[in-house]
Formats: structure tokens, sequence, C-alpha cells
């Protein structure tokens, strides 16, 4: 959506204050003069940040950090994030396998047993094993969600005359993913304060009782009600990074301010179907 001048009704830059071609003072959008939040950085020209500094700056001023992505796209960002978001599914996996209790034999001779926490029974190399296993689904998934984002963003660009290219736009949805890793983060905490103890007292030598208390473990884990607190939890995160891609979309693609909410808004939308669906 090109921005023009309400004077001579020329089309100008969407951060433009004076109209390159009459050189009247040109007003800012409506939409930046009733959210001062949205409102663009004063100076295009700021310095070079690095990744640290982008992953900090995108909560805290975001106009100028995009700014910046704009100038100097990368991937290595948003793969950091995507490596981050595995690790901390990895945390919640952990967090609840910590809820789980198994006997174990304190005095052979006395037959005396107790009942510890399964990362430190026996069966705990085989949690943690299961755990970084599954980091590799969840980089997957995460690149999922970025090409995704990306493809659906670049092809509105595009669309509209938009100036970016394919590196810039991933690069700008990729950082805007860091809402989710932060609100996952959380999550581990609300499992570890909601979810109650499940304990498993079987005997270990029994293959079939071993095998009937996975059954009875995978079902527990599934049908606990943290899940829904967790997907709504998830789901504001999404809205959070439709938030900051409006900034992301603008400065780096130089678009109005009301266009690049439209965008995000549909952005936000495809992410968190995507979510409902694949997860």
């Amino acid at each position: 959506m090109v921005r023009r001048c309400e004077f001579c009704d020329s089309p100008v830059p969407a951060d433009a204050t004076i109209c390159p071609v009459c050189r009247e003072t040109i007003a800012e959008e409506a939409v930046e003069r009733i959210l001062p939040l949205l409102k663009r950085p004063e100076s295009k020209e700021i310095r070079f940040m690095s990744i640290r500094e982008r992953l900090w700056g995108v909560l805290r001023r975001p106009s100028a950090t995009y700014r910046d992505v704009g100038q100097r796209p990368d991937a290595a960002g948003p793969f950091i994030i995507i490596v981050m978001n595995a690790v901390v599914m990895m945390g919640m996996f952990l967090g609840l396998s910590s809820k789980i209790n198994t006997q174990v034999v304190v005095n052979a001779t006395a037959g005396t047993t107790a009942e510890v926490n399964v990362l430190f029974s026996q069966s705990g190399v085989s949690f943690l094993t299961v755990a970084i296993v599954g980091i590799m689904p969840g980089l997957m998934l995460g690149i999922v969600y970025l090409l995704i984002g990306t493809a659906f963003a670049h092809f509105a660009f595009k669309l509209t005359g938009g100036s970016g290219g394919k590196m810039k736009t991933l690069s700008i949805v990729g950082y805007s993913m860091f809402p989710v890793v932060l609100v996952r983060l959380v999550s581990i905490l609300v499992v570890l304060v909601i979810v109650p103890s499940y304990p498993i007292l079987i005997d270990m030598s029994d293959p079939l009782a071993i095998q009937a208390a996975a059954a009875n473990l995978v079902n527990w884990a599934y049908t606990l009600n943290v899940w829904y607190i967790i997907d709504v939890m998830t789901t504001g995160a999404f809205v959070w990074t439709g938030f900051l891609l409006i900034f992301g979309i603008r400065e780096a693609h130089d678009t109005s301010t009301i266009w690049a909410i439209v965008v995000s808004i549909l952005c936000t939308i495809v992410l968190g179907l995507t979510f409902w669906q694949v997860h």
C-alpha cells in the first residue's frame, strides 16, 4: 500500500515527514498519532546491533531494532531462536518427568523400598535420552513455523509491491518468534507448580507391569489440564509476535503502518492456525 502526499498526491516513502516533490511537511499516519508506541524512530541510520542486542531490542525498542534488521538481515538470529525453543521444549519434558515418582529398592536384604523421583532412578537415563532426542522434532517444528510465516509474509509483501527480499522477510519473522520462546520458558514453571506428582508403583522385573505402566503414563501426560493453559499462553505469544511483526514489516519493507498492521494480523492468524493444527 503506497503512501501518498496529502498536498500533491505524489507517492512518498512510508516514513517520510517531508514530501520529496512539493517539499510540504507531511503529517504522521493517524494510527501513529493514536498509538505513540508505533511511532517511527527519528533517525534512519542507527548503530549496527549484535544478535544478542537484537533479541533484547525486539522487546524493548522494536521499531529501531527492526530497522537495523532491515538494513542488515541475517539467518543466524532466527536459527538461534529455533534452537532455544527446542531446548526449552526439552526442559518442558524434563519438568513433566520430574513429577513422576517410582519405587526403588533401598535394602535388598530387608526388602524395603522407597519412592523417589524417576529422574534420579535407574530409569532417569532413559528419560534424559528421550528429552535429548526430542530436540530434533522441536527444531523441525520451529523451522516449519519459520518457513510458513516467511512464505506467507513474503507473498503478501510482493503482492502489494513491498521492497524487501526473502532473507529480509525470514529475518523479520524469525526475530518476531522470540516471545514464543519466552512464554514457553514460563510454561515450564507452570508445569512445575500445577502438575501433581504421579506415582508408578510397580515391579520393574515384570515386563507386563512395565508395559501397562507406560500406557497409563502416556494417558496421564496427554490428559493433563495444564496443556490447555499452556496452549492459551502460546496463542497469546503468537499475538505478541504479531505485534512485533508490525514494526518488522513496516521498517524492513517500507510500508505504511496501517498496512503493516493488516499483514501482521493475517500472519498471526496463519501461525495460530498452524500451531493448533500441528500440535
